[in-house]
Formats: structure tokens, sequence, C-alpha cells
């Protein structure tokens, strides 16, 4: 979820879990939105870690010791202890240190959600689930968050809060349900063409919540299809040569009329394995959960093998995370990245 959302839904929060009479006991409201609005968006203070190292910011440091449920006690003693001092309530500070706690814990759960993976158990384990449920930017969530905030500032209310955060997990209810639509989608076409040891991911896409990415995975290929749940049959596909972000909708098409991509880890040359399983360019692969050949470079002597994650594909735009290693004449393989929306600056990427 994007950093803005999460200080939104922070906000809300603390407003939701006003006490009903506010005395000299407690903090302000204005100063426990604050608080609550910062703390949610604490866990986002990782993005630092993108200019050490972009490659270990991926596959370790993001969504890990700052979205860690095992850490959270810590960071919302930390946070709540500088928060009491600077709002000027420091005898209150048991009550701000709740607040920071609920606040990041909000956080952990709207990432949850998405298709990234948070190391919700950090540093004691990498595992990182991900319900693949919302995306990382969706517009109506943000919308339903924004409202019920502005409501409960202007009408002095906490009730309003409450109501936006009931309808905010209506919303996410209702999105699971699609997700399940989305997926029956892709089971059958698995049925239709018989296919073995497949399977399915349906992945939440941008601008609508009928808007899915369907994965069919095999063998280290895979099956892509971009789906509306509520899309009209006849509804023509652009050209994708042609075709800029505005048109990006038009490629979700009815569930009959799906057009399906194929994608594949490797080919048929054998340097594009052997850069893939290189133990230098393990972190990328323990990044990639749909880990796919981007292309590959060849001039002379000079091999680069380019991946990308499929999770973060776009109809309409260059992929991110696009990583590969690369061999200059008799030098060994090393790992590189295609920077963000170019198609040729490559970056060396150190490995510690």
């Amino acid at each position: 979820m994007d950093t803005i959302t999460h200080a939104l839904i922070g906000a809300v929060t603390a407003r939701a879990t006003t006490p009903k009479h506010i005395n000299h006991e407690h903090i302000t409201i204005r100063a426990r939105m604050t608080v609550g609005g910062i703390a949610a968006a604490f866990p986002d203070t990782d993005y630092v870690t993108m200019l050490i190292n972009p490659l270990s910011f991926i596959a370790d440091w993001h969504r890990a010791e700052t979205h860690s449920l095992v850490i959270l006690p810590i960071w919302a003693l930390l946070l709540g202890v500088v928060f009491a001092y600077l709002t000027r309530h420091k005898t209150q500070w048991r009550e701000c240190v709740l607040i920071c706690a609920l606040s990041i814990c909000t956080h952990i759960l709207t990432d949850l959600i998405t298709s990234w993976g948070t190391q919700i158990f950090a540093p004691i384990s990498d595992f990182a689930p991900a319900l693949g449920i919302t995306f990382v930017i969706d517009p109506i969530f943000t919308l339903i968050i924004a409202t019920a905030l502005l409501f409960a500032i202007f009408k002095h209310s906490r009730l309003i809060a409450r109501t936006g955060l009931v309808v905010l997990v209506s919303y996410i209810a209702l999105q699971a349900v699609l997700k399940q639509q989305a997926e029956n989608i892709a089971e059958a076409y698995i049925k239709k063409e018989k296919l073995t040891s497949a399977h399915v991911f349906a992945m939440p896409q941008p601008v609508s919540p009928f808007n899915w990415k369907l994965i069919v995975a095999t063998n280290n290929q895979y099956r892509l299809a971009y789906v509306n749940l509520v899309a009209k049959k006849d509804s023509p596909l652009p050209d994708e040569k042609t075709a800029g972000f505005w048109d990006l909708p038009d490629f979700y098409q009815h569930a009959n009329n799906l057009t399906w991509y194929r994608y594949r880890l490797y080919n048929d040359d054998l340097n594009s394995k052997i850069a893939w399983i290189h133990p230098r360019f393990e972190r990328y692969r323990r990044f990639a959960r749909y880990p796919a050949l981007y292309r590959i470079d060849k001039l002379e002597n000079d091999h680069c093998f380019w991946f990308m994650d499929l999770r973060f594909t776009l109809p309409t735009s260059t992929p991110p995370f696009r990583y590969g290693m690369c061999k200059f004449g008799k030098q060994d393989w090393q790992p590189y990245r295609l920077k963000r929306f170019t198609q040729d600056e490559r970056e060396a990427v150190d490995y510690p």
C-alpha cells in the first residue's frame, strides 16, 4: 500500500479508538490523529535503504524489520515516547505508545493484502506472506479512508471514523470474493487446455477492483492473461505497440475473450540457465516469485540475460525490477539492473 494511504488509515484508526470522554488524562484528538498518521507511515522509512543497494532493498530490507510483528513493540515504544515529548504529553506516553502500536499494525495488515510480501516475523524468519487481494495503489481504497477522515474531522465524530473502517473492511472482503472469481476463470482455462501440475495465481490490478492478472505456472513456464470480471464480450484489444497509459483499462478483457501471453524462465541457451542459477544472483531469485526471462543482450563476447518478476508487469509499461547477469569477455558473471524508466541503462549491483 502507498505511504499516504497508510498515514490516512493510521489517523482514522486513532480517531476511531478515541475514548468517549476526553480529559486531561488523555492526549488531544488532534495530537492523537497526528501521532497515528505518522506512526502508520513510519514502516516505509525502509525506502532509504534503496540508496544503499537496490537489490538488497527489494530482496531483504523492504517490508522486513520495520514491518515486523516481532519488533513492533520496540518501534511503538520508541515512537510513542518521542511523540509524547514532541506533543507535550509526557505523562500520557503510554497512550502514545498504544496509538503507535495500533497504527503500525494497520500498516502491516494493509501491506499483507497486497502482492509484494511482508516479512512479519523478521528477523527471526524471512517468511513473507502476500494475500494478493488489493493493488498497491487503489484509488477506491484511498478514497474510502480519506472521506472517512475528512468527515470525522469536520463532524468531530469517532462514529464516522469507525464507519469508514467498516466500509473499508467490507471493500477488502469484496475484493477477496472477486479474487476467487478470477481464480475460477484460470482454473477453467487449465481444464480446457488439459494442463497438468499447473498452479493458479490471481493478482489485483490498477484502475478497477474488477481488473485481475491471471498467472498459470507450469514447470518454469507461465501463461498470463488480463481479465476484467465485468467487461463486455466484444471489447477490442488495443495495439500494444501504440497503446499508452490511458489505454490500460482496455487490456483487461472478458473471460471468454482472453489473450494468454507465454513466458519462460530461461530459453534453450544454456547460458540463460547458468545466469539464473549463479550464486551471485541468489538474492534476486529469492525476491522474484514469478520470474521470467525479460530479454537477452548479445554483442560479440558480451552477454546479458535479464529477468523480471511477473507480479509487476502491466500491459502498457516497462516492468520494474529488471535484474540480470552479464558476462564481458572472459570475466566472471556480474549482477546488473536496468534502471527504472529506461530501456538500456545498466547499473552494476554491488553484492556484499
